[in-house]
């Protein structure tokens, strides 16, 4: 199925490029996608379904799976701590849900994406190898281990998107549906055999803290990138 809903998906530049037939008739609408692009390991499959009222007004569901990315030495979060020598870092993605309301105001155009979105707990853990470095001003020698956790949560998301509908009732489309200025808190755990005072740990946690909120994809979120059909 990973290989089928990647290729599927990979096809959409193709299946955009081709000349608009017309708009489906249909109202029910029901489609598969993923939640993740598919790189790095990435797999995070999506379902979808929801009923048009008309070309303007739109209300449906998003449900995406967890999923398991191996990221190797490279990692946002990792680079966010100021460690060197990343050994591995390996993130839990949670299932994410949207309830939402779509409003297209120009008719074959983007439209605007309201409702509730909630994200599962996502956990990444990070390791660092041994070796002396230095944290809150003193040397500090051995491998560490972090664990950063972002809770589980709803939030009110507000976004973006657009669906290329085709005469026979097949569709395309991509969304970006974020909940603004709700960004949670992480949660740190650490280990490793390197001893870690209570500033260590402090300066640490403010470190990632800093470049945990400077990106918006920590977010509670729904990216989808599918394909559907309307009946």
């Amino acid at each position: 199925m990973k290989h089928i809903l990647t290729t599927l998906l990979l096809s959409l530049p193709i299946a955009l490029s081709a000349q608009r037939p017309g708009s489906p008739s249909g109202t029910w609408q029901v489609g598969i996608g993923l939640g993740e692009l598919p790189m790095d390991g990435s797999f995070k499959p999506s379902f979808t379904f929801g009923y048009h009222f008309n070309e303007h007004l739109y209300a449906g569901a998003i449900y995406q799976l967890r999923d398991a990315i191996e990221r190797g030495g490279s990692s946002f979060n990792a680079d966010a701590a100021a460690l060197s020598g990343t050994v591995h870092t390996h993130e839990e993605v949670a299932e994410r849900f949207l309830l939402q309301v779509r409003y297209t105001p120009v008719l074959h155009g983007p439209y605007l994406s309201a409702g509730l979105v909630y994200n599962g707990q996502d956990t990444e853990t990070m390791r660092f190898d041994d070796r002396t470095r230095t944290v809150a001003g003193e040397p500090v020698s051995g491998t560490i281990d972090i664990i950063q956790s972002r809770p589980a949560g709803w939030g009110l998301a507000l976004g973006i998107g657009y669906q290329y509908d085709f005469r026979n009732g097949l569709s395309a489309g991509i969304e970006w549906t974020p909940a603004w200025g709700q960004l949670p808190d992480p949660h740190y755990q650490f280990g490793g055999t390197a001893i870690l005072s209570a500033e260590d740990r402090n300066e640490l946690e403010r470190r990632m803290d800093k470049g945990f909120r400077s990106s918006v994809t920590n977010l509670y979120k729904v990216f989808h990138l599918g394909l559907a059909y309307r009946f």
